[in-house]
């Protein structure tokens, strides 16, 4: 075995390894290593990705003729990485309620954070290459999946009946400063209902609910493949259901249409024969989480999703609020925005007094696009507009390129369908939350962009 060998296959364990750890967000490795809090909430994922782009560019990987075709219009990562730089002209501006160093060590600090993410969406891009890789990637992705329906039963286990081992788990998963561990049990009108909300290893049970949004497409492709599976989107539908989280469960919505519409461009698929495969789980699911819940479960989520709308619930009022400051901010300097990661530097004098009760230590905005354009200004709100764009005219082409499609669909178009559908789902639920350093988001998008490579590549080859 040569070296060259030896460093790919590093880069192709490490790799796997990301995929398997990435809702492990709430596991800090130095925290556990050294007891000491450096800030940074070095997860798992973050450490797998480092390896294996390391080893990948070892192995030059990224040397490959052809890597610059998986990533569809390449200015765009230019452009928002541009416009993420000149949003410091807001910080010169106004730094806000904090001293310049201050401000400015704000703005530095998330600026790599979302350059490790786009490392991550690149890096899948470029090494999701051939059937092989693409059956590695979803072995990995379905082993985080059970290991995430197996610890959820042990959380709702000891929920009920708490025990010494969980706990002690429980704080090894919880150990990453950075990341909230709350939400354990279900709260509807003004009471706690007495049901766990399960939250697995990502602390946050709306967490939780969007990376099962981005697993939950690729379970349902699994299955299509091969009936045996039929399990895996049965855990994903529970998993989804018991985190409680609404709105994953309202982005599941985009993502199943966007679903429906891309099988519909692809006119070659035996959508009938596809509707047979995809409905049975989708309702042994329902069935399942009926029946374990005696029925209870039909009330309990009307009640939940029409808490969506009460003006009396502080989930509810705390993303208002965070909106209302967002918006007066991009008004303060709508050409530039605040500057990247200033948001909590000006939260406090933007919004009504009512709101200063509803953020934690450092307020978030609940919603990434009103986050963008307000520490990015009109300047990169106009970028992420243009860059969804791009990308969606280029998913639309390759939807309709004429493919062999085979009994069940043409392999490679299944998979740019269920990465449409997961990148949506994911991205949707960006709507009510801003916590965009997850990883597993960025790899919904990495894999949206493999799937499209790989479908131009196989349209040329044609």
């Amino acid at each position: 075995m040569t070296r060259r060998s030896v460093v790919g296959h590093v880069a192709d364990g490490a790799t796997l390894a990301f995929l398997g750890t990435l809702p492990w967000v709430g596991l800090c490795v130095v925290s556990i290593t050294t007891g000491r809090d450096v800030g940074a909430g070095f997860q798992p994922s973050y450490l797998f990705i480092a390896l294996a782009i390391a080893a990948s560019w070892l192995h030059g990987t990224y040397a490959e003729p052809d890597w610059r075709r998986s990533i569809p219009a390449g200015w765009i990562w230019g452009l928002a990485l541009g416009t993420i730089l000149i949003s410091a002209v807001g910080v010169w501006r106004e730094p806000g309620l904090t001293t310049p160093v201050e401000a400015w060590s704000r703005f530095g600090r998330p600026v790599i954070q979302w350059m490790l993410m786009a490392a991550c969406t690149l890096h899948l891009a470029v090494w999701l290459r051939g059937d092989r890789r693409w059956r590695l990637a979803l072995l990995a992705l379905m082993t985080g999946l059970v290991f995430q329906f197996v610890y959820g039963i042990w959380q709702v286990l000891h929920f009920y009946h708490p025990g010494a081992a969980f706990t002690w788990l429980e704080a090894l998963f919880t150990s990453n400063p950075s990341i909230l561990s709350g939400s354990e049990e279900l709260y509807i009108g003004r009471d706690f209902v007495g049901v766990p909300r399960v939250r697995g290893t990502a602390c946050e049970p709306l967490y939780l609910g969007n990376y099962i949004l981005m697993i939950l497409p690729w379970t349902v492709l699994l299955c299509i493949r091969s009936r045996r599976l039929i399990g895996l989107p049965v855990a994903a539908i529970l998993l989804l259901a018991a985190t409680w989280s609404r709105g994953a469960w309202l982005a599941a919505g985009p993502g199943a249409v966007v679903a429906l519409i891309a099988l519909w461009r692809m006119k070659q698929l035996q959508i009938g024969t596809m509707l047979k495969r995809v409905l049975p789980p989708i309702v042994l699911g329902m069935i399942a989480v009926y029946v374990l819940t005696d029925g209870r479960i039909l009330t309990l989520m009307l009640q939940r999703l029409e808490q969506s709308v009460s003006t009396e619930d502080w989930s509810n009022l705390t993303r208002w609020y965070s909106m209302q400051a967002a918006w007066r901010g991009f008004l303060l300097q709508p050409v530039f925005g605040l500057g990247w990661g200033q948001y909590g530097y000006h939260f406090v004098r933007l919004v009504d007094p009512m709101g200063l009760q509803s953020q934690f230590s450092w307020p978030v905005v609940n919603n990434y696009p009103l986050g963008v354009l307000c520490e990015t200004g009109a300047v990169g709100f106009a970028a992420l507009v243009a860059s969804v764009w791009a990308i969606a005219r280029r998913v639309w082409r390759a939807l309709d390129s004429p493919q062999d499609p085979g009994p069940l669909g043409n392999p490679s178009q299944l998979r740019l369908v269920a990465a449409a559908a997961a990148t949506v789902a994911v991205w949707s639920q960006l709507l009510t939350f801003s916590q965009y350093n997850l990883p597993h988001i960025w790899v919904a998008l990495g894999m949206l962009l493999a799937a499209l490579a790989e479908t131009d590549q196989r349209e040329r080859v044609s």
